[in-house]
């Protein structure tokens, strides 16, 4: 209705720049504008005279005389716009048989919008740093589908590079039965591996070996890793199914594996890559390089990355590809998207970091690595238990009865915890510097 309003007035008026308010009082309508008030200084004329020309233009509207009920001149110029009550009594019916498509618009016919999101890191609890880029993530993707345009969610799991060697060595040396382990254990495993490599640095030789074992396929790794990846995405699905968020793909790093020998590849023909003490990295203007393989021969989070871009543009071909991530890889993608267009894949197509902020506890940030974070599930869970309370006391939800909280059946009470559990978990965040995508620079090199 707001926008049936805003162009009957653009055509009234010949403008395009219109603000049309909520009154504060409802004795001024539903809608108001000042619009006259702006008119008549360049006109000069008087506002009200300004506005009486524009309300005898819009009363001859017949578009606009099927929600409006009556269109009147107040105070020193503003034009105020009452809507009719069929018009809202018809637009609650449409409301009703539309539900959830009530609003969508064929925008983005056409188009195709590749969304990345939350995207933990396996070997590790789904932390609440990763809990900001699920949600917005998901609410950018309900947005542009709700705009019509064909949407692709992809989950980045993190289960690739030198940080998941640490657990394979871990576990190795240890002589620890994959099977057994749960995901708490796992993690303790990272977070004394990195307390031990403070006086041992030999450690992170092992670890880079071990992921290097990885990458050339030796059957133990990849036993190891499989196993570990699995109850990893148990528990991930856990969490995604308590917050009712279903992402359309997981691509792990280790998606990409097979696509990175032909990345690096095309950067050597194109001379965009060379070499640097054993290195091959790729320079740019006014930014920093960024390595393309390591003295090792192994990959980097740089060239997974780029790999993600070539895929998507080959299987999907979108027009726009987003990467919801914390603000602390800002440069990293400078240097992704620039590459990207160095290597000619961003003809007709743009790539965007959405990126949000980071929250710092009093302490300071969070770390995996030395076993300082709160798990998602136990915010859920305190969630849900203060839920619950509140809708127990006898001042919360009082009846017509006059009875307190007795309307609410266990079922009742369960749905609306859970309800405010989502609720908080949309302005809930973390600060994990190696929790993955979500919200860190640290991730699986």
């Amino acid at each position: 209705m707001r926008e049936k309003i805003l162009k009957a007035l653009q055509e009234a008026a010949g403008e395009k720049n219109i603000s049309l308010e909520f009154p504060e009082n409802e004795n001024f309508g539903d809608y108001s504008t000042n619009l006259a008030m702006i008119l008549a200084k360049e006109e000069g004329k008087s506002p009200k005279e300004a506005a009486s020309q524009i309300v005898e233009k819009l009363k001859k509207d017949k578009n606009l005389a099927k929600i409006v009920s009556k269109i009147e001149v107040a105070g020193p110029g503003f034009i105020n716009f009452f809507l009719s009550e069929q018009a809202l009594l018809d637009e609650l019916v449409s409301i009703e048989k539309q539900q959830e498509k009530y609003g969508t618009s064929d925008w983005g016919k056409g188009r195709t919008v590749v969304v990345e999101y939350s995207s933990p890191n396996i070997a590790k609890r789904f932390g609440i740093g990763h809990l900001r880029s699920t949600v917005i993530g998901q609410s950018l993707y309900n947005l542009y589908q709700f705009l019509g345009y064909k949407v692709i969610g992809v989950n980045h799991i993190g289960d690739w590079g030198t940080q998941f060697g640490t657990i394979l060595y871990q576990i190795d040396s240890k002589g620890l039965k994959p099977s057994e382990l749960t995901i708490d254990e796992l993690e303790k495993l990272y977070v004394k591996f990195n307390a031990e490599a403070k006086s041992n640095e030999k450690l992170w030789e092992m670890a880079r070996a071990w992921f290097k074992k990885l990458e050339e396929k030796d059957s133990k790794a990849r036993e190891i890793w499989k196993t570990i990846t699995d109850i990893s995405m148990a528990e991930f699905s856990r969490i995604y199914e308590t917050l009712g968020v279903k992402i359309d793909y997981v691509h792990g790093e280790s998606f990409y594996e097979d696509k990175m020998s032909a990345i690096i590849e095309e950067a050597r023909m194109r001379k965009l890559s060379k070499k640097s003490e054993g290195a091959e990295i790729v320079e740019f203007k006014g930014l920093p390089p960024a390595m393309l393989v390591k003295s090792d021969g192994t990959t980097t989070y740089f060239t997974r990355d780029l790999a993600t871009i070539k895929f998507r543009i080959t299987e999907w071909n979108p027009d726009l590809i987003i990467y919801e991530v914390g603000s602390d890889q800002t440069l990293h993608f400078r240097q992704v998207f620039e590459s990207a267009k160095l290597l000619g894949w961003a003809k007709g197509r743009e790539f965007v970091h959405v990126a949000h902020g980071l929250i710092r506890f009093e302490h300071g940030k969070m770390s995996t690595r030395k076993g300082e974070t709160v798990s998602l599930e136990e915010v859920l869970n305190g969630a849900i238990k203060r839920a619950k309370a509140i809708i127990e006391r006898p001042e919360t939800l009082r009846l017509r009865s006059g009875q307190a909280g007795r309307g609410l059946d266990r079922k009742k009470k369960e749905k609306v915890a859970k309800a405010v559990k989502r609720e908080k978990a949309a302005s809930q965040g973390e600060d994990r510097p190696e929790c993955g995508r979500a919200g860190g620079s640290s991730r699986f090199n």
